[in-house]
């Protein structure tokens, strides 16, 4: 069995030692080295050449966001961002993710978290992941994303027609790549459930917005989504639409270890729109997205998954195309188009 070496950054002694601990419970990981600022993990990378690092994103001298690129100039392995949610911080986070971090995992109350074992099955789900997935791909795609000047969308019809999207792993990148192709002029609404933690979803869908033509924002309660709009799934709670299309926030249970859920966002959205969803799985961890597609498709809608040829991680998009409900398998680049396409040829 493959052992793989990591290195841990984080500006608190008292968080280098927890997460070591948790690591270093895997059997196939050992952490050979830790350091306390960007500086500092800069030159524990280049002495110890570990396979993963996991990384602070706020410490003292050099930043995780700077010391990010410095690490993935030197060798791409893949870098797990474990850090607190600010409004400085998230804004961070998502740049080292357009960068090419792997994933972000959220410390639960603050930058010294000691509760941050509350965490360990999702640090160690998604580092084994991570390890086993191709770096080099997320570097190769990583372009600096523009901020767009053009026309925004000035439709302020409700829209009867909703692209519902499933993300996770590796999809803030997908959705840099598919929304901001999208023409204000299309025929529906857009929503998106991207797996990310809470206080997160607001940053992402702000860095989306000023991409893009469409107007997109974070959903909140009695939202209705209009032509043109894209609303991201609110990090921490469940997006479900009601018979009437009004959008509310959930607070029940996670629905396969996650939440938001794609499937229960899905599976609300047909009682409302029937057979007038496209639904898309885009790259992720897991199966979320699959019971959507598969209710989809018994409706009438239509259904696109990402290619396993650009998908981070090819679970969910696999997931929904065993379901045998899935009309299209594309790469990423090719997904805004069809969407359109599907759009134009609804009512």
């Amino acid at each position: 069995m493959r052992v793989y070496r990591v290195l841990v950054v984080d500006d608190s002694l008292l968080m280098r030692q927890i997460l070591k601990d948790i690591i270093n419970t895997e059997k196939s990981f050992m952490v050979v080295g830790e350091a306390a600022d960007g500086a500092e993990a800069i030159e524990k990378f280049k002495q110890l050449d570990p396979d993963i690092v996991t990384l602070d994103i706020e410490m003292p001298k050099i930043n995780g966001l700077i010391s990010l690129q410095q690490i993935i100039k030197i060798k791409p392995v893949p870098v797990i961002i474990i850090s607190a949610y600010s409004k400085a911080g998230s804004k961070i986070a998502l740049k080292a993710l357009e960068f090419g971090a792997f994933d972000i995992v959220e410390k639960p109350s603050g930058s010294i978290s000691i509760n941050i074992a509350e965490k360990k099955e999702e640090i160690l789900q998604k580092m084994s992941v991570a390890v086993k997935s191709d770096i080099n791909r997320i570097v190769r795609q990583f372009s600096e994303a523009k901020e767009k000047s053009g026309k925004k969308s000035l439709q302020r019809e409700n829209a009867v027609n909703l692209v519902a999207v499933a993300s996770s792993t590796g999809g803030p990148k997908s959705l840099m790549d598919v929304i901001p192709k999208i023409r204000a002029e299309i025929n529906a609404g857009i929503a998106v459930v991207q797996h990310m933690p809470a206080g997160f979803t607001k940053s992402f869908s702000e860095r989306l917005n000023s991409m893009s033509e469409l107007n997109v924002y974070e959903s909140y309660e009695n939202c209705i989504i209009k032509n043109g709009d894209c609303v991201i799934a609110q990090g921490g709670s469940h997006m479900i639409f009601d018979e009437d299309g009004v959008i509310h926030q959930s607070d029940d249970p996670p629905y396969h270890s996650v939440k938001p859920s794609a499937d229960i966002m899905m599976l609300s959205a047909v009682k409302h729109f029937k057979n007038r969803i496209i639904g898309v799985v885009l790259t992720g961890m897991g199966k979320d997205g699959s019971e959507g597609v598969f209710i989809i498709n018994k409706m009438g809608g239509a259904n696109i998954a990402e290619s396993k040829e650009t998908s981070v991680v090819f679970g969910m998009p696999k997931a929904a195309i065993e379901t045998g409900k899935v009309d299209f398998i594309l790469d990423k680049d090719k997904i805004a188009r069809k969407i359109e396409e599907l759009a134009d040829e609804m009512e």
